[in-house]
């Protein structure tokens, strides 16, 4: 696939020209794409990671038999989900931060 994907490759055999507004609205389908999966991924990430947290042990110890979740259970899920989306949104800062930094010393 290279650099270009498929879809946006115009030297791609058999492929026809598009035009620039056609280009456009394709890239914005892949970068919405991404971003869907990247969410879809992060939420997976969370919720696992959450669990063996918060809910693995009394799976395993048998004091989880109830169908709804105790008190302490949900303030454990709730915090570990804040912290994490918190973690998850300071690491996207710093890493966009990063890539600005990088594209301003390229400029120079």
């Amino acid at each position: 696939m290279g650099w270009w994907p498929d879809a946006l490759n115009p030297l791609k055999k058999g492929s026809r020209p598009m035009s620039q507004k056609q280009y456009e609205q394709k890239r914005q389908i892949m970068m919405l794409t991404g971003e869907v999966e990247a969410m879809g991924d992060m939420f997976t990430r969370m919720n696992r990671q959450c669990y063996q947290k918060c809910m693995a042990a009394a799976v395993v110890d048998g004091s989880a038999r109830s169908d709804e979740l105790s008190l302490d259970d949900e303030k454990c899920l709730e915090s570990c989900a804040v912290k994490f989306v918190a973690t998850q949104n300071l690491v996207g800062e710093a890493f966009l931060s990063a890539n600005q930094d990088e594209a301003a010393k390229m400029q120079m």
